[in-house]
């Protein structure tokens, strides 16, 4: 109010201030274009702050189809993007509207019973008990109205053979984020026969960007991360899993560390020199606060992962809970502990979306582990995606496990 007193009793004062002011931006401006030419100079930097052009982006796309599912109050729509095609292939959702996705959302806080916390019966693995709602009903809404759209676009068929899935890579946004597309189907006896769900014909990964997908100028980061050393911070029963299961690979070196006498400090120091990672321990998500819980009540925070460069990083599997949620208030933004990882240099995430079965986690992780380490030969941290779609396929299938408890494992990244 005085800087407008100001100007209203002396205009002309006020008209020089207000030059000034203009004068000022308009060399930072120009000292900004200088400093964004002189980082465009350098090695790698070429295309700093640009545009991307479509050739880049779908470049991403080299593994297997991107497929970003877009959530506007106006409709809602899947963008596939495909390594071989010089445009975005437009797949409408037009039974899909934005209220009904937000509706959705609200049906999975019923089932979960919070969005961050399952109830009791399923942390030990029993059927729970439904409140009015199903998860058949809603995975069968995102199966036909959103998954079996995609996939009839791709033109993908049912297969037969164990190990001959292609892979998709599902990038969400708004209220999509929240929701399980890698389950979406159509459950019970009368679809017992394949070409009912999602896992029938591609196994399932999450991608927060299409950045975190893009070949590197580093040629070395997005091969294969052949696993030679490992980090694992886990509880005492999961410390003897793991070291059962990875003493038969050649040459690995595993260091062994209990979570609650692992320090954030001691953790941090030890990542930077492992290949692979596993925690099995709390995680919480809240927004840049998010993190594991190891020593001392302190957390590994996201900040704190986000900083590290792991360049040679190959596989993070986060067998606790939350590691995979979103931020209600973000949901546009990648705020959770895998896309952490991802963004550090690991090159794939095995993460959840909820609460966990304390009593089912540490079979997923040794049938993962199983098969990735078999006939004792050291694994390729790409093959993870497709261990985690076949132990989630037994766990599913032996009709013993509840929805809750196999749902929340997601593959996130390569």
């Amino acid at each position: 109010m005085s800087a407008v007193s100001e100007q209203t009793r002396c205009p002309g004062h006020g008209a020089e201030l207000l030059q000034q002011e203009a004068d000022r931006h308009r060399k930072l401006a120009i000292e900004r274009d200088k400093l964004l030419q002189e980082i465009r100079r350098l090695p790698g930097f070429e295309q700093f702050l640009l545009r991307k052009e479509f050739s880049q982006l779908r470049a991403s796309a080299h593994t297997g189809p991107i497929v970003i599912l877009n959530a506007a109050e106006s409709r809602c729509d899947a963008l596939i993007v495909l390594a071989d095609v010089d445009h975005v292939i437009h797949v409408p959702l037009p039974h899909f509207p934005f209220e009904r996705s937000a509706g959705l959302q609200k049906m999975l806080e019923e089932l979960v019973g919070h969005p961050r916390v399952i109830p009791c019966d399923d942390r030990k693995g029993d059927p729970a008990t439904l409140r009015g709602v199903s998860w058949e009903s809603l995975l069968s809404v995102l199966w036909n109205n959103v998954v079996k759209p995609v996939l009839d676009a791709l033109a993908f068929s049912v297969r037969h053979t164990p190990g001959d899935l292609s892979r998709i890579f599902w990038c969400p946004t708004g209220p999509f984020v929240f929701l399980p597309i890698h389950a979406a189907g159509l459950y019970g006896t009368q679809h017992s026969e394949p070409g009912h769900k999602v896992s029938d014909f591609v196994i399932s990964s999450y991608a927060p960007t299409l950045a975190t997908l893009a070949p590197s100028s580093n040629s070395t980061r997005y091969l294969a991360k052949i696993f030679a050393s490992s980090l694992s911070v886990s509880h005492p029963q999961m410390l003897k899993l793991i070291r059962g299961i990875v003493s038969n690979s050649p040459s690995a070196q595993t260091i062994l560390l209990e979570s609650s006498v692992g320090t954030v400090e001691e953790v941090l120091s030890l990542m930077k020199e492992a290949d692979w990672v596993h925690f099995a321990c709390h995680g919480i998500q809240d927004g840049a606060d998010s993190g594991l819980c190891l020593a001392d009540r302190r957390r590994l925070k996201l900040c704190d992962i986000t900083a590290l460069s792991c360049p040679h990083g190959g596989l993070a599997f986060l067998s606790a809970c939350e590691t995979a949620t979103g931020e209600k208030g973000l949901s546009d933004e990648a705020i959770h502990i895998a896309a952490g990882m991802l963004f550090a240099g690991y090159g794939g995430v095995i993460g959840t979306m909820w609460s966990i079965s304390d009593e089912l986690a540490p079979r997923v992780a040794r049938d993962v582990y199983a098969q990735l380490f078999q006939n004792g030969t050291r694994p390729d941290h790409q093959e993870a995606a497709q261990a985690l779609h076949d132990a989630i396929g037994r766990l599913r299938d032996d009709g013993r496990a509840s929805f809750a408890t196999w749902l929340p494992f997601i593959h996130v990244g390569l």
